[in-house]
């Protein structure tokens, strides 16, 4: 009798051991499973942020092109503005000294025709000299 007391208590603790153990690895894939779900949910997030992140690095880098292409079309434009400025002075200073040249040779034109023959012959003495 007292063999089947221990043989029952025995197979007691044994059922209770396997209940336990039952338990136990239902509460360990419990576990797995929300860690795994977790780590899923968290590596998601990660991506996410990470797609958004290079998203707006992305936008900024096109924003400040644009900017800079912007800033660079201004200065062309600013340059080329000043050139035709420039370009416009030059023809009208040298439309002004054309006149002027014009209206001195018309006012003096005998000391003008001799200054024409020095500068013709001083030219034709340094030609001849330079071709020997």
């Amino acid at each position: 009798m007292a063999e089947t007391k221990f043989e029952n208590m025995g197979q007691r603790a044994g059922e209770q051991a396997g209940r336990a153990a039952d338990k136990g690895k239902e509460n360990l894939q419990s576990a797995a499973s929300n860690v795994a779900g977790q780590v899923k949910e968290k590596f998601n997030e990660v991506t996410s942020n990470a797609g958004h992140m290079a998203s707006q690095a992305a936008n900024r880098v096109r924003d400040t092109a644009q900017e800079w292409a912007s800033t660079a079309q201004d200065q062309a434009g600013r340059l080329a503005g000043q050139a035709r400025e420039f370009a416009q002075d030059a023809a009208e200073r040298a439309g002004d000294l054309t006149r002027d040249m014009t209206n001195l040779i018309q006012r003096n034109p005998i000391p003008a025709v001799m200054i024409a023959l020095g500068v013709g012959f001083l030219a034709a003495v340094a030609l001849r000299r330079s071709s020997t």
